[in-house]
């Protein structure tokens, strides 16, 4: 194997972005919730590269957010009986997380839903490692090379497509040769794998999801709200989904049912079966 500098990684950077290729690409997204459970799909997965600018998120939970403001009103009754039907025929992903990147900056900032908390954390790219391979396959029409690195804790083998000159990838996963069209880390926890991509002329996500997140709105109570580091963040949303006690503690919730957005109690069990993207052993390494 080959490996990719980080000289001509940056190089690389500066041509794609300043190239204008503009795309809305679409992904599925599986994980587990325990190593030895079975993959949970969470789909309609976007990646929105626009502009210097990108912004990984789900266009479902996007888009049932928008119904809750137009079918309750502040008192939390039905306003409008259109809305409200559409919104509980739309299921929502459960993954009510967003991934915003500025390229110019190489910054980005992880939000996080939970409820009406939500927390934002803020961190610089570092260049991923590849090792780049000759080995080849085809993923929806375009002829793809494999690469691995350890990054974030986790060993990635993903495989990129040359022809589009873009050194993007879902999530935090960045800096292969061409866009990353498909990402399974050594565990088998995750997958990322592409379904497709549109030019994007306008209607990015990117201001949207940053307003959305960092900016509590007046029907929402936010109990708890955070501009912290991602690696705060990180283990403050872990601990919140893993810990009966932080996460009563943090919503307010203590001797309440859990419930989902359909208003359906939940197991709380399986609810707090929750393995992040980025191991919590990981941050005892890093400062």
């Amino acid at each position: 194997m080959r490996r990719l500098s980080a000289f001509l990684s940056f190089l690389l950077l500066l041509s794609f972005t300043s190239q204008g290729q503009n795309l809305r690409c679409g992904y599925k997204f599986w994980s587990k919730k325990d190593p030895a459970g079975k993959f949970s799909l969470v789909s309609d997965m976007r990646l929105d590269c626009i502009g210097g600018k990108s912004a990984w998120y789900s266009e479902r939970d996007l888009v049932r957010d928008s119904l809750h403001f137009i079918a309750f009103d502040d008192a939390g009754k039905i306003a409008d009986q259109d809305a409200y039907g559409i919104l509980t025929r739309t299921r929502a992903s459960g993954l009510f997380s967003a991934t915003t990147i500025e390229w110019d900056k190489l910054s980005f900032e992880q939000h996080y839903q939970s409820a009406y908390v939500f927390l934002n954390g803020a961190g610089e790219l570092s260049l991923p490692e590849w090792a780049l391979s000759d080995e080849q396959k085809e993923i929806e029409g375009y002829l793809c090379r494999k690469a691995t690195a350890c990054y974030l804790g986790r060993e990635w083998t993903v495989w990129y497509a040359e022809d589009i000159p873009l050194q993007n990838g879902p999530w935090l996963l960045w800096g292969a040769p061409g866009l990353i069209l498909e990402a399974r880390d050594a565990d088998d926890l995750f997958v990322f794998l592409f379904t497709g991509a549109e030019p994007l002329a306008d209607g990015h996500r990117f201001d949207l999801l940053r307003a959305y997140y960092s900016s509590p709105r007046s029907r929402k109570k936010v109990n708890n709200y955070t501009n912290d580091t991602f690696r705060n963040v990180e283990l403050t949303y872990t601990k919140m989904r893993t810990d009966v006690d932080f996460f009563d503690q943090t919503h307010g919730t203590k001797g309440a049912r859990l419930l989902d957005v359909n208003g359906q109690e939940m197991d709380r069990a399986a609810f707090y079966r929750f393995i992040p993207l980025v191991p919590s052993e990981y941050w005892k390494t890093v400062k």
